[in-house]
């Protein structure tokens, strides 16, 4: 659980994200992310969104870059799985990305090429992120939240070295 004091901003992203509305957010991130205002704590905006998902979402918009703690500090080691406020090692970073690669291999079979593509063409964990919450909300809406969870666990998992 995240601690419930902790203030978030939205990242130079994030606001363009707002004006462009260029990702495919569902509709409790982008409402989550016009609320987030670098004042308001999670328990401030856990009342705007139903309660047990709010750690969820705060972690899918930091994943994306799109919202940043005031603090500068990344949420948890648990959370994210690395460690906290430091980019991933490339050791994480690859084993990420090959795990993200595979998972998506073993739940869509010979259908994965594109999405698998998507993912191997990235060269930087910010990238990665991005990818890999795009692919989650992809399988999500094809196959039903818990294969995007299952395949989001098998990536965080692999960073974990």
């Amino acid at each position: 659980m995240l601690n419930p004091n902790t203030v978030f901003r939205k990242t130079p992203e994030g606001v363009a994200e707002i004006t462009a509305r260029t990702l495919p957010l569902r509709a409790e991130l982008r409402r989550l992310m016009i609320l987030v205002d670098g004042r308001s704590s999670i328990s401030k905006l856990a009342t705007f969104v139903r309660l047990p998902e709010i750690d969820s979402l705060i972690l899918e918009l930091q994943s994306m870059g799109l919202i940043d703690s005031t603090d500068g500090t990344a949420i948890s080691q648990h959370a994210t799985g690395a460690e906290t406020g430091l980019e991933p090692t490339i050791e994480q970073f690859l084993a990420a990305r090959g795990a993200a690669v595979r998972a998506v291999n073993d739940i869509l079979g010979p259908s994965a090429e594109t999405l698998a593509l998507k993912l191997e063409k990235c060269q930087n964990a910010r990238d990665l992120r991005t990818a890999v919450t795009e692919v989650k909300q992809s399988l999500a809406r094809m196959l039903g939240e818990s294969t995007g969870n299952r395949f989001l666990e098998a990536v965080r998992s692999a960073a974990k070295i």
